[in-house]
């Protein structure tokens, strides 16, 4: 995102100087990111109460998938971005067949360690397949908009903006179809649900692919905002755990509003000049969704929207 962004580092020190409407617009671009991805993942927490640790590879793997597809087979962004999808979408049902069903019926916790196993095997894929080097679904330069104040990039428009669509409409299918109610039917209670004729493992397997693809639009999301490194995929999941915890596990939209906060702080702790002295380096941004974890267990370990969350 610019003019502040984590990739940028040190070269940014001399532009550091932002007004609190160019934060708050940092802020907007940052937690749409990280509420695709974290909004997938509370899905998957409330319906199977399981974490997937891959989640940060499966996210890298679709923004990967979307720059091979465009800068190396050079086709264009649109279909670029629907394989990094369907790839998304492929590799999240692998994960849910290999190494989440056959486990968290025995016990929820397994998951945990097996998809830690496929985190560090999809790793090592990343690394072998695109290397170390930043890539970028955009080679060409960003055309910028200013607002007043605020300077941001059409692409970062449009890409806020599908955001709040998909999240919209997400909102729209869970709270007013059929598929929904059976979907908050299962997370109140698998067990009464499948009594009234819920087919609960197609339920389970569908979010879970969903709560992929959610994660993929992520990857693309950061390779066209920013550039794709094979060293992002921890970061992403340690925020995307925290925006869940926080919000309340399984609370959907408290996760996805607690994605949105994690992200204004993250930006106010590097883009305010502390007491006239000082900046905080950029590095130091990823230690915030971990001190928002610690802080909210502390003072409301069930979350701060855990009381609000929606029944079937």
């Amino acid at each position: 995102m610019l003019p502040v962004a984590q990739s940028r580092g040190s070269a940014l020190r001399g532009v550091l100087l932002l007004s609190p409407v160019q934060l708050l617009a940092n802020a907007l671009i940052a937690g749409s990111l990280a509420a695709l991805i974290a909004g997938g993942l509370a899905l998957v927490y409330g319906v199977l109460g399981v974490f997937n640790m891959a989640l940060g590879q499966l996210t890298l793997i679709g923004g990967y998938t979307a720059w091979w597809l465009h800068q190396v087979a050079h086709m264009s962004v649109l279909f670029s971005v629907i394989g990094g999808l369907l790839c998304g979408a492929l590799m999240t049902w692998i994960t849910f067949e290999v190494f989440v069903r056959p486990f968290y019926k025995h016990h929820r916790f397994l998951p945990l360690v097996t998809t830690i196993a496929w985190s560090m095997i999809l790793d090592g894929f990343i690394l072998l397949a695109f290397e170390e080097r930043p890539r970028s679904i955009l080679s060409e330069a960003k055309s910028m908009i200013s607002l007043g104040s605020v300077l941001i990039s059409r692409e970062q428009c449009l890409m806020i903006v599908l955001t709040i669509v998909a999240l919209l409409l997400f909102a729209w299918i869970f709270h007013c179809t059929s598929f929904g109610r059976k979907l908050r039917a299962v997370v109140q209670h698998e067990s009464a649900a499948r009594s009234l004729g819920i087919n609960s493992a197609i339920l389970h397997r569908v979010i879970f692919i969903v709560s992929g693809m959610f994660a993929a639009a992520g990857g693309i999301f950061i390779g066209i905002d920013q550039n794709l490194s094979p060293t992002l995929a921890f970061s992403l999941t340690i925020k995307a755990y925290a925006a869940i915890i926080a919000g309340g596990k399984g609370n959907i939209w408290g996760a996805i509003v607690c994605a949105y906060v994690i992200a204004l702080l993250e930006q106010l702790l590097v883009g305010i000049h502390w007491f006239g002295a000082f900046y905080v380096p950029a590095g130091y941004q990823q230690t915030v969704a971990l001190l928002f974890i610690i802080v909210i267990l502390l003072l409301k370990p069930s979350g701060l929207f855990r009381s609000f969350a929606r029944t079937a």
